[in-house]
């Protein structure tokens, strides 16, 4: 635990020292009580936010330690030993993109600590970035030419591609045995998209499609490369082959739905998921698809006689208990949604009474009870749902809207600086911000807020337009 440097009251610093010490005794419980005091009475204390972060992180509350180290992060951009911590923290939870970022913004602030590049080679070795972890490892040499970590890895990285090269050498072999098999064909692309030949994978892609141009299978391979590729329009082209080509397939249906979705052609992706509860009326997936798309097309009324069907339905086997709820809270969703909200209540007190830390349950809650104007209530629920699911910046973002609702602006102001931290691009946090400064007389920061909000929306509406 590091102690700040800024000067404190005597009534904070008493509450650091107890933090510090608790620490010290792995009381990790009263650590973190300690320094939630700190930031009661100084909200601005990123250290003291860093510190409650590791205390959090050791209580094995993780997602809340993500949450904590990112506020301190958003008050103080120079904490490097915040950076270290979260790249380390999103790699325990699988979050390697999430990583790779954290780490790469550490080394603009501190680009001579060796420490820092070996950790950047570990991410981008665990994703099989393997040229980007070789260029890391190496900057870690220079920097510390006595670094054993970066020596180790580098080599066992070398060791990676060559036995990825093998790899890819034998299958092309084996395909070569048999060039009439498709499946040879697949396992060569496979190997290709491994290594990041996309470029291969492509070109390998088009010759299956030449020799077997009515294989289904043929073009979901292409829609494979086409994903890592990141044409989603090619992925759509190759998906609508395959129903064309099969037209009974409901997976397929599904895929070309989801994609459509990406491309935002919302009508088309629900053709799709009709197509497929069509030929599979039984199975859930293609209804709960269809629901969602109706959702956020506005057309509620079907979307929630859709989720109450599922609400409704029997289901057993791994999975089953998901199901339910994700049915549940899709119907409270789309009843909020539709301004149905004692419904939506009943329906997320129903949800809740057999699974009471649910914490989308407690978000839908929540956003029906502030519909209501039972306010306090609605907070009370929104604290709930954050504590199951402290990564959701959308709640911390209604939390501080709610805040505003009831006066309490300093709370509200906090919320939607979370809610920015947690997500940085959401103009509507910006917005929520911006109102609760307002309100608490601060009118030159809600004033920078807006501008920010109104960056970002023009971005987004740009980024619509092409």
């Amino acid at each position: 635990m590091s102690d700040p440097t800024n000067a404190v009251t005597p009534e904070v610093q008493a509450l650091l020292d107890q933090g510090y010490q608790a620490a010290q005794d792995s009381d990790y419980e009263a650590a973190a009580e300690a320094f939630e005091g700190v930031i009661e009475a100084d909200p601005a204390n990123a250290r003291a936010r860093y510190n409650l972060a590791l205390a959090q992180q050791n209580l094995g509350d993780l997602e809340g330690a993500v949450a904590t180290y990112l506020r301190a992060i958003q008050l103080d951009p120079n904490l490097i030993e915040a950076y270290i911590n979260l790249g380390h923290l999103y790699g325990e939870l699988g979050l390697d993109e999430e990583s790779l970022e954290v780490f790469q913004r550490a080394i603009e602030l501190d680009s001579g600590n060796d420490e820092l590049f070996v950790a950047l080679g570990d991410v981008c070795r665990d994703i099989g970035f393997y040229e980007d972890a070789i260029q890391a490892y190496r900057q870690a040499e220079i920097l510390n030419p006595q670094n054993p970590l970066a020596q180790d890895n580098l080599r066992d990285v070398r060791d990676r591609v060559n036995n990825q090269a093998q790899r890819i050498s034998e299958l092309e072999q084996h395909l070569d045995a048999d060039p009439s098999d498709p499946d040879r064909y697949a396992e060569v692309i496979g190997a290709y998209l491994e290594a990041r030949r996309y470029g291969d994978a492509e070109a390998k892609t088009t010759q299956m499609m030449q020799l077997f141009p009515e294989d289904p299978g043929v073009f979901e391979t292409m829609a494979l490369v086409q994903e890592a590729m990141g044409d989603i329009d090619q992925v759509v082209a190759a998906w609508e082959r395959v129903t064309q080509i099969d037209p009974d397939d409901v997976d397929a249906w599904e895929h070309l739905g989801s994609w459509r979705m990406e491309q935002g052609m919302l009508d088309e992706a629900v053709a799709a998921y009709r197509k497929a509860m069509e030929l599979d009326p039984s199975a859930p997936s293609p209804r709960f698809n269809l629901a969602e798309a109706l959702l956020e097309m506005g057309q509620y009324d079907e979307a929630i006689a859709l989720y109450r069907q599922l609400a409704q339905g029997q289901y057993s086997g791994m999975g089953a208990n998901d199901l339910k709820t994700d049915a549940y809270v899709g119907l409270a969703e789309s009843l909020n949604a539709a301004e149905q909200y004692d419904e939506a209540l009943r329906v997320s007190e129903e949800l809740l009474d057999e699974y009471p830390d649910e914490s989308m349950g407690l978000y839908q809650k929540a956003t029906a009870l502030d519909a209501l104007g039972r306010h306090e209530e609605a907070i009370g629920a929104y604290i709930a749902s954050l504590e199951n699911d402290p990564l959701n910046a959308d709640t911390y973002n209604d939390l501080a809207d709610t805040y505003l609702k009831v006066g309490n602006t300093s709370n509200a102001i906090e919320m939607a600086e979370m809610a920015i931290a947690l997500a940085p691009d959401m103009d509507v946090a910006y917005e929520t911000l911006a109102q609760s400064l307002r309100a608490a007389g601060r009118t030159d920061e809600a004033d920078e807020a807006q501008r920010e909000a109104e960056a970002l929306r023009a971005a987004l509406d740009t980024g619509d337009a092409d």
